[in-house]
């Protein structure tokens, strides 16, 4: 007497069919998983730039000194630096600072002045791509929190798609208040 044996396992068109759906679920789903990671780039580009500003502002009235925020090529190294005012490439990087020595020209002064934190380049997203009215080459909050110089601006991140709803605007007031929205200007 002969025993039939039945395989197991899957046939072609069943193995065809299983690729076809997951090539097309995989279409649908790669491009949508890349909006939102350059979404969540540009908000955490905005959250840290947002935050430099409210901490500068908050150790200012803290310390009850000037406290200079400004952009920076060279953030990352052994002694940091402003820029030059030429440059002013906020995606390098920038640097907070006490203005201890109380020059007027903010530059900062490893001997003199008190660094408070760094930041490095902003590469994982568009980067921070304009300022209405040329981007201030310093943010200098007075010891009651209102700014000396570098109010009344805005800066604008953008994703590396430059997806304009995932476009987000950084506006900083006169009175060194900053604020995120999603519109096209700050008014």
């Amino acid at each position: 007497m002969q025993t039939l044996h039945r395989q197991s396992g899957m046939t072609l068109i069943e193995l065809m069919v299983t690729v076809g759906i997951l090539g097309v679920v995989m279409g649908i789903g790669i491009p949508s998983m890349r909006g939102i990671s350059e979404s969540e780039a540009v908000r955490g580009h905005v959250s840290t730039f947002f935050s430099t500003l409210r901490y500068a502002r908050s150790e200012a009235i803290r310390n009850r000194t000037q406290v200079v925020v400004c952009p920076s090529n060279n953030s990352e190294s052994a002694s940091p630096s402003c820029s030059d005012g030429l440059t002013d490439d906020w995606a390098q990087g920038w640097i907070i600072f006490v203005n201890r020595d109380a020059d007027t020209d903010y530059r900062y002064d490893a001997t003199k002045d008190t660094l408070l934190r760094v930041q490095g380049a902003i590469s994982t997203s568009g980067g921070i791509n304009e300022a209405t009215g040329g981007a201030p080459n310093k943010f200098v909050y007075r010891s009651t929190g209102i700014l000396r110089d570098g109010g009344a601006s805005s800066f604008t991140f953008d994703a590396k798609s430059l997806n304009a709803r995932q476009r987000k605007l950084v506006c900083i007031s006169m009175q060194g208040r900053a604020r995120v929205e999603t519109n096209t200007s700050c008014s």
